[in-house]
């Protein structure tokens, strides 16, 4: 397989950083959201900060009060002035942690840290190089930690379109490149399917509770009921480029904004097609 391997977020310097935490955030297309959050020593005036992948859109880098600081970006770094902030969260998008052979897709990079790794919903793993320190299943989708060092994870993205034949490869699959661990991976993986219950059909649910929405979230600005609003319209669902044109807000600013909305789990962003989907969250719609 084509795979893209790249070094692992660091904080250089002369150790600013007290802990950090790292997660990705892997879509259907392939695209990897990368939120890497630092806990850094104040007194530090700034950090220089290891980015993945040669590809990077949507950058957003804030403190712990979530303001955007100073930086600037070369090849592979960004540098952060950081002076008086205890936290600093780097956010982004790029492709180039994932390669796909076939239907299936590797995630690969080398990690300092554990790093959480949420897989697209309804995906099967197929392999992984190492057993991680954790793993879940919940609604669909895989949840995993893995230790520092390399990870190398095979998948099948929406695995519930496949066939028993096509299973009887993917098993293939797991002898021939998890060998080394093959019993503990193994297990992994038939935990993570015997936790997975059979995807049930969608009802088409096309209609926002606006009602309900603005009952429960008393306190939007107003720019983001303008945003629900315009969903409403969109029927729960639009483009972030609709939205942008609807609000006539620079894109950074409109960025933003969508994402207070997703921490507010008023809505969630997907990428797909290289384009950001947004879309109002189930429990804001009629059933």
């Amino acid at each position: 397989m084509l795979i893209a391997s790249q070094l692992s977020p660091l904080a250089l310097a002369n150790n600013p950083v007290t802990s950090e935490a790292l997660t990705f955030t892997v879509y259907l297309d392939g695209y990897v959201w990368v939120n890497h959050e630092l806990e850094i020593n104040q007194t530090f005036p700034s950090i220089n900060a290891t980015l993945l992948g040669e590809t990077r859109d949507e950058i957003i880098i804030v403190d712990e009060q979530n303001l955007p600081v100073d930086y600037k970006i070369t090849s592979d770094e960004a540098f952060i002035n950081s002076l008086g902030a205890s936290q600093i969260k780097i956010s982004y998008f790029t492709p180039d942690l994932t390669s796909k052979t076939g239907k299936y897709w590797t995630l690969k990079t080398e990690v300092s840290t554990n790093t959480t790794v949420k897989l697209p919903e309804d995906s099967s793993i197929i392999s992984l190089n190492n057993v991680p320190e954790f793993i879940e299943s919940s609604n669909g989708q895989v949840t995993l930690v893995m230790p520092p060092g390399n990870i190398e994870i095979s998948y099948i993205p929406e695995h519930g379109l496949y066939n028993q034949s096509q299973n009887i490869e993917t098993w293939q699959l797991i002898a021939i490149t998890s060998f080394p661990t093959i019993a503990s991976l193994a297990f992994v993986i038939w935990f993570v399917r015997r936790k997975k219950t059979p995807s049930q059909p969608k009802e088409h649910v096309d209609e926002v509770d606006v009602d309900k929405l603005f009952e429960k979230e008393k306190h939007l600005r107003p720019e983001e009921a303008q945003v629900i609003r315009f969903l409403a319209e969109k029927h729960g669902t639009a483009f972030e480029a609709e939205l942008y044109e609807k609000l006539n807000l620079p894109r950074t600013t409109t960025w933003r904004l969508l994402k207070r909305l997703e921490k507010m789990e008023i809505v969630n962003i997907k990428k797909s097609r290289r384009q950001n989907i947004v879309s109002v969250r189930k429990k804001y719609m009629k059933s």
